[in-house]
């Protein structure tokens, strides 16, 4: 980790939001100076292996967290199929109930169904959602967010434009560990092992190793972890709102560390601020990276180590017989753990259960040993050989977790309660019971009336408070007493206090029934269907060269990429088709230096040019324009995403090649014409913005499955060299309704006749060698 830099006290301090996977966690960052937590329910929640939370557990966390004028953002960062529209809908109506600050979604139907049916929710736009440019942040904002989190590859001059002139609050990682791919754009481990990054499931296929040829293993899309410790004085400059630490599967011991460590920064405290780096260090330490903030040429692909190495205390200056002997710069405990990175690749780790000065004799032990002495370790007897210089880490440190205790809040006295109003209207014939409410601007009541005849109460003044008493008595109930109110002219009477609990009882479980009953307003909009014309198929196939598709015959339409350095291609593809055949499409990633290129080359054509977008950002580009297509980066799982895409212009959406025939049956019924279904691709696996270790091209896994990376503009994209490919389900796919189909050719191809000789087989249905994704198996 780098180290601070000097802050500008004077400017007004950015939130600082921690991870909360488990309530611990959550306990740990409040505890450490955190303005905010983010959490994810047990559904819905980009982190499935994290802790995550029960409905009972947030409502305590959110209850407490408001007791420190403090905000909880529930994250539901996944994508959604059909099948799932009505559980979104009831976990939104929950996350509403429950008071928390903001909602962080993917998944752009989601945010349609927030906006319609809950808009006290602010709507925070996830970093799955790949926003780095201005104009994607545009995009969110005039679709209802308050807030985006930036991508994690942007520079500081980046972060700079989007924040001052975007018109939203911007997040921004600052901690934590990286994807090589954009988030929301890498399908490795989906498409290799059926678990989808974009539902919480990723396989973290980037941290195993491969092969280049003949050479030993490596990871060369292992990442460092992100710090942006010397870079929070430009961040504040920026006009950055909210500063986020990764790690939901991180320990409640990490988050403390890591939080502290962070406060501490913001507030200008930079005393003991290495020991506090090498802390964090010990509790889980990969090598650090500022990524792109700055134009260092710091390489921040890690192929040598993929997990916790600890914080460096020394080198080996000798092993004498079992004793290692090193000049150690940090205090160790009996049973701290050490690592030694004895071949270069694996790192040994054993525990100093056995310690001495060096200067002891060998048969003394101490349990404590110094900073800044040199010392001996006792290796065991399965230790491999140890080189001289090579690096010594503390792994595991019993002084830093003594060091990071926080207490808990008691169970159930942060429960949430909201107020219920309580009024009493008593004669000797009655007593009449309301309980009222607000629920979302209209007044829910209900009314019970006990029978008399009721006496007159001999002491007015104790009816008075025995009534008070007993509807203070509100127990396991959502409610407390608000206000409690008494006819006037009203003359006390005595009521029994059997019956004026019973009372109370059935009143508040028949108002808790109706206010349950008026909060069940929300609805789920419905996709009239469009019939496709006159059953006839439609073939579109995608390139990033218009020389790779010589012979068309048999396509519809012709999706080419647009790429500005290349325009005399584009030029003459505009020229050789007719308008109707030709469709121009925006890559996934326009970084902001190239937005004003790319915006003076789509005014330069005319308004009948037909366009696709894979990006929030290409489509605030496109806005007017009446032609538009949704490429699959625009996720469309479900029928809202549909209505919100067509809400902006698109007009068809090419379905995610990651999805799966059950929510394609549910799709294609309810889209038709407008639903397009990949059948063909060497689908990039991950989009980076960083080259791979090794700058290699091809590549082998454990499983003897080959992969390529290719070169598009500025990215690098990991492709397998079997394609993704649907060609033996076309009839049923028909069967299913669809009536469009695409075949995208942008990667993994080489030559014309490749590409002709794919293009002529998939048409004429005839067998082509490739895997099915998901289609046979449930996406995870």
């Amino acid at each position: 980790m780098q180290s601070l830099g000097v802050l500008n006290l004077n400017k007004p301090l950015p939130e600082l939001l921690a991870p909360a996977g488990t309530p611990e966690a959550a306990w740990a960052a409040l505890a450490y100076g955190a303005d905010a937590v983010y959490a994810g329910l047990t559904q819905f929640s980009a982190r499935a292996g994290a802790g995550n939370f029960t409905s009972e557990a947030l409502d305590e966390l959110i209850g407490y967290a408001h007791s420190l004028s403090r905000h909880v953002y529930v994250t539901f960062n996944t994508l959604v199929q059909q099948r799932e529209l009505n559980a979104a809908l009831e976990t939104f109506a929950l996350i509403r109930d429950l008071n928390a600050g903001g909602v962080i979604v993917q998944d752009m139907g989601m945010a349609r169904l927030i906006r319609n049916n809950f808009p006290q929710l602010r709507l925070h736009a996830s970093t799955q959602l790949a926003v780095h440019n201005l104009a994607g942040a545009k995009q969110l904002k005039a679709s209802g967010f308050s807030r985006v989190v930036l991508a994690r590859e942007l520079r500081l001059a980046e972060i700079r434009e989007i924040s001052r002139n975007c018109g939203l609050e911007t997040e921004v990682f600052i901690h934590g560990a990286l994807c090589f791919s954009y988030s929301g754009l890498c399908l490795f481990s989906s498409h290799m092992l059926g678990r989808s990054g974009n539902r919480g499931r990723c396989a973290y296929c980037c941290r195993q190793p491969f092969k280049a040829k003949d050479e030993n293993e490596s990871l060369p899309f292992s990442m460092k972890d992100f710090s942006a410790a010397s870079h929070l004085p430009a961040l504040l400059d920026a006009g950055v709102a909210s500063l986020k630490i990764e790690g939901r599967m991180k320990s409640p011991l990490y988050v403390a560390a890591v939080t502290e460590f962070y406060r501490k920064a913001l507030e200008g405290d930079s005393a003991d601020e290495e020991q506090r780096l090498s802390d964090i260090q010990t509790i889980f330490g990969r090598p650090s990276t500022g990524l792109y903030l700055d134009d260092s040429a710091d390489n921040p692909v890690d192929p040598v180590n993929d997990g916790h190495r600890g914080a460096l205390i020394g080198t080996v200056k000798s092993v004498v017989g079992p004793w290692l002997v090193l000049h150690s710069s940090r205090a160790l405990q009996k049973h701290d753990g050490l690592k030694i990175e004895s071949d270069g690749t694996h790192p040994f780790g054993f525990a100093a259960d056995e310690m001495r000065l060096a200067s002891d004799p060998e048969k003394k032990r101490r349990f404590e040993l110094p900073a800044a002495a040199e010392i001996a370790l006792k290796l065991p007897a399965d230790s491999p050989r140890i080189e001289i210089g090579v690096p010594v880490y503390c792994s595991f440190s019993q002084a830093v977790r003594q060091r990071y205790e926080f207490s808990t809040p008691r169970p159930g006295v942060f429960r949430q309660r909201r107020p219920v109003d309580i009024h009493v209207l008593q004669s000797a014939e009655s007593v009449a019971l309301t309980a009222s409410a607000d629920c979302d601007g209209t007044q829910v009541q209900v009314e019970n009336t006990l029978p008399g005849p009721f006496e007159p109460a001999r002491q007015p003044e104790k009816s008075v408070e025995a009534i008070r008493r007993c509807f203070e008595k509100l127990g396991e109930t959502d409610w407390m007493l608000g206000k409690l109110t008494f006819g006037e002219g009203s003359d006390p009477v005595f009521v029994p206090a059997s019956m004026l609990n019973n009372a109370r009882r059935k009143l508040i479980d028949d108002f808790s029934e109706v206010w349950n009953q008026s909060r069940k307003s929300f609805f789920i909009e419905e996709v009239i269907p469009t019939e496709p014309a006159a059953q006839l198929i439609s073939w579109s196939v995608k390139t990033r060269c218009f020389k790779l598709l010589e012979n068309l015959e048999g396509i519809d339409e012709l999706v080419l990429e647009v790429d500005l350095s290349n325009l005399a291609s584009i030029n003459t593809a505009i020229v050789a088709l007719p308008p109707e055949k030709l469709r121009l499409a925006l890559p996934v990633i326009i970084r902001e230096e190239d937005t004003v290129a790319f915006r003076e080359f789509i005014d330069s054509l005319p308004n009948q040019q037909k366009w696709e977008a894979a990006n929030v950002g290409g489509l605030h580009l496109l806005k007017g324009k009446a032609d538009i297509t949704a490429d699959w980066p625009l996720y469309t799982l479900n029928t809202q995403a549909a209505l919100q895409w067509c809400d902006q212009g698109i007009r068809q959406f090419v379905f995610s090649p990651e999805d799966d025939s059950q929510n394609w049956s549910a799709l294609i019924p309810q889209l038709g014409d407008a639903a397009i279904v990949p059948v063909y691709q060497h689908t990039p696996l991950m989009i980076s913005a960083t080259p791979p270790a090794g700058h290699e091209e091809k590549l082998t896994d454990r499983s003897r499955r080959s992969f390529r990376i290719e070169k598009n503009g500025r990215q690098f994209v990991v492709v397998g060299k079997t394609p993704f490919s649907l060609v033996e389900h076309f009839d049923e796919l028909k069967e299913l309704g669809a009536r469009r189909f695409r075949i995208d050719l942008c990667y993994g191809i080489d030559t014309s006749e490749q590409a002709g000789d794919i293009v002529h087989k998939i048409i004429h249905a005839q067998p082509i060698n490739g895997h099915s994704g998901n289609f046979n198996r449930e996406l995870q």
